[in-house]
C-alpha cells in the first residue's frame, strides 16, 4: 500500500528534497479577498475556491502553463466524427487524498478506504448528475447545459439518470453533446467538472467542502488546514498522478486582499503574487506577467440612493454624457460603449469582438434627457436634486467638463458637484454604498460572458434589485445553443445599460505580479486559474 513507505524510500526522499536547488520545495504565500464559502467544486461561487480548487483537483483536462488545453486525468480522448462524442480513457494510478484527521472522527476502517481509494468514471458521472440536479442549485450548471439532457433534468423535467455521461467500465467515460462546442474541452478545466466521489460526499452529511476535513482532494496539493477567518493553505500532494512535478510544499493563503499594504508586501516578499486592480501602482521588486482587460470602468450610479435610486434621473443624467470627452486613451484605459469588458469569453471567442459593431450604448441625446429630468423631477416632488460624482484625479479635467454639461441640459434645478478622491477612497465608498455616482471600475472575476453577467443578479455595487433582470439571467442560463447565448448575453447587456445603472467609459487591465524571486506561476484567462503546480521561490 502507498501509505507505508519503505525506510530506504524515505531516506532516499530525504535526501533528494535536501539536495533540491532552483527554489523547488519552499512555500509560497498569496492573498483572498475573503474565506471561500465552500470548496465543492460543484457549487463553489467565488474566484478564491476556484483559486484553490484549480489546485487541489485534477479534472479530465487541464490547462497547461502555456495555456493549452491537454490531457489531464484523461490519458487520452477521442472525439466522434460529428464532434457530439467524447470518449475519455482514464488513467488508473490516480487515487484520492484522504486528510488523516477523519480517522478521530470516522474511525480508522473509513479511512483506510479512502485513502486508497482511486478515482473512477463514476465519479465523473455523479459530478456531473450533482451539478445539474435542480437539489444541488450549481451557480455553474449551465455549462454543463452542452450536454445531453442536462438542462431538462436542471429544470425538473428529466431524472439525473438521464444524462448524457455514462461509464462503460471504470476507467472509461462517454459524454455526449447535443451540439458541437469548440470550447468543450476547455469547459473540462472548470470547477464543476471536477470528479466527486459518491460514498464519500454521502458520509459527509451536508458537510462537504465546508471544512478541509470533510473534502477528498486529487490534485497536486490537498487542503492541509483552514482557519475560516484567517488563512487556508494547501499542501503538496505526493501522490498526485499527474505529470508535471509539483515544486512548491505549499501555497498558504490569507484572507482580506487589502490595497494599502499588497505593494509592500510583495516587494518584501511576504506575499509572492497578486492580481492588482488598474489603480493599484506597481510594487518594488516585482514583474507583470500578464494584463487582463477584465474592468469596466465609468458612471456607476448607487440605485440604493434616495436620487439615483430614481430610474428617470439616470436616465437623464446618461443621455447627456458627451463621450467625445472620453474617447482618448488614458493611462492604459481604451475607449468602450458596452457593459461587458474585453476579457470575457463566449464560446471559443471573445464576446465583444463577437458582438462587434452591434454592441449597445446609450448616445447623448438633450431632447430625450430634459423629458427624462422633467418627470424624475416630478416623481420626486423636488424643485432641485442635489449629486455628488466622486472622482479620480487622473479624469478629474474631463469630468468637470461633463458637470457642466449636464447642468446646462437639465438647468437650475439640478446641483451636482465633484469630489476628487484616490482610487482607493473612491472603492471604499462603493463597496460600502456610501456614494451617489462615482467613477469607478467592476471588474469581471469570470471568464465567460454568461457568468459576469450572471454575477450582477443581485445588483453587485450598483445595487440595484431587478425581476425582469433576473428573469432575463435564468433564460440565458438555460440556453444551450452559442447563437442563442449570445443573443442572450446582448440582452442582459442592454438592459442594464438602458436602465442606466451603468454609463462604461473604458475598459481597463487588470495587471497579475508577482515578486523577481518567484518563477513559474501561470494564469489563465482570470484569476480563478491561477496555477501554482511550477511555482519556485528563490530567496
Amino acid at each position: 500500500m502507498k501509505r507505508f513507505l519503505s525506510l530506504i524510500t524515505v531516506f532516499a526522499l530525504l535526501i533528494t528534497c535536501t539536495s533540491c536547488s532552483g527554489g523547488g520545495n519552499k512555500a509560497i504565500s498569496y492573498s483572498l479577498s475573503a474565506s471561500p464559502s465552500t470548496l465543492d467544486p460543484q457549487y463553489a461561487t467565488d474566484t478564491g475556491a476556484h483559486i484553490i480548487i484549480g489546485n487541489t483537483f485534477e479534472g479530465l483536462m487541464r490547462l497547461s502553463e502555456n495555456g493549452e488545453v491537454v490531457n489531464a486525468l484523461a490519458e487520452s480522448h477521442t472525439v466522434s466524427s460529428d464532434g457530439l462524442t467524447y470518449t475519455f480513457n482514464l488513467k488508473h494510478d490516480t487515487e484520492w487524498y484522504c486528510p488523516s484527521v477523519l480517522k478521530r472522527e470516522f474511525g480508522e476502517e473509513f479511512y483506510n478506504k479512502f485513502s486508497t481509494e482511486k478515482v473512477t468514471a463514476r465519479d465523473f458521472v455523479f459530478a456531473m448528475q450533482r451539478a445539474v440536479s435542480p437539489n444541488t442549485g450549481s451557480p455553474s450548471a449551465h455549462r454543463l447545459f452542452i450536454i445531453e439532457n442536462a438542462a431538462e433534468i436542471h429544470s425538473g423535467k428529466a431524472d439525473a439518470s438521464a444524462l448524457g455521461v455514462t461509464a462503460p467500465d471504470d476507467y472509461t467515460l462517454i459524454i455526449k453533446l447535443n451540439e458541437k462546442s469548440p470550447d468543450f474541452l476547455e469547459r473540462l478545466t472548470e470547477s464543476v467538472f471536477m470528479p466527486c466521489n459518491e460514498d464519500f460526499f454521502n458520509s459527509m452529511n451536508g458537510r462537504y467542502g465546508l471544512t478541509h476535513r470533510h473534502i477528498l482532494c486529487n490534485g497536486p496539493f490537498y487542503v492541509g488546514s483552514w482557519a475560516k477567518d484567517d488563512s487556508l493553505s494547501i499542501r503538496r500532494n505526493k501522490y498526485y498522478s499527474g505529470s508535471r512535478e509539483v515544486l512548491p510544499s505549499s501555497v498558504n493563503f490569507d484572507f482580506g486582499f487589502d490595497l494599502k499594504t499588497v505593494s509592500s508586501r510583495i516587494s518584501s516578499a511576504s506575499l509572492s503574487a497578486a492580481m492588482l486592480p488598474p489603480d493599484c501602482a506597481l510594487p518594488e521588486n516585482s514583474t507583470v506577467i500578464k494584463e487582463n482587460k477584465n474592468s469596466v470602468f465609468g458612471f456607476i450610479f448607487n440605485c440604493k440612493d434616495k436620487y439615483t435610486q430614481n430610474l428617470n434621473v439616470r436616465l437623464a443624467l446618461c443621455n447627456s454624457v458627451d463621450r467625445s470627452l472620453f474617447s482618448q486613451e488614458i493611462n492604459g484605459a481604451t475607449p468602450m460603449s458596452g457593459f461587458v469588458p474585453e476579457s470575457c469569453s463566449m464560446g471559443s471567442s471573445g464576446y465583444c469582438e463577437t458582438v462587434g459593431g452591434r454592441t449597445p450604448q446609450i448616445n447623448q441625446n438633450t431632447a430625450a434627457a430634459q423629458a427624462y429630468w422633467r418627470t424624475a423631477l416630478t416623481e420626486l416632488d423636488k424643485d432641485v436634486v442635489q449629486l455628488t460624482v466622486l472622482c479620480p484625479e487622473w479624469l478629474d479635467n474631463q469630468v468637470r467638463r461633463q458637470l457642466q454639461i449636464w447642468q446646462q441640459t437639465l438647468g437650475i434645478s439640478l446641483g451636482i458637484s465633484i469630489e476628487t478622491k484616490t482610487p482607493e477612497e473612491i472603492q471604499a465608498a462603493v463597496n460600502s454604498g456610501n456614494f451617489q455616482i462615482a467613477l469607478a471600475g467592476i471588474e469581471a472575476e469570470q471568464d465567460s460572458a454568461v457568468d459576469f453577467l450572471a454575477s450582477l443578479r443581485n445588483g453587485g455595487v450598483m445595487g440595484f434589485n431587478s425581476d425582469e433582470y433576473g428573469i432575463v439571467i435564468d433564460r440565458l442560463l438555460t440556453v444551450e445553443d452559442e447563437n442563442d447565448l449570445l443573443g442572450g448575453c446582448y440582452t442582459a447587456e442592454n438592459y442594464i445599460l438602458q436602465q442606466g445603472y451603468c454609463y462604461p467609459l473604458y475598459c481597463r487591465s487588470s495587471r497579475f505580479v508577482v515578486n523577481n524571486d518567484i518563477e513559474g506561476i501561470t494564469l489563465g484567462n482570470s484569476e480563478s486559474t491561477v496555477c501554482f503546480i511550477g511555482t519556485k521561490r528563490y530567496d
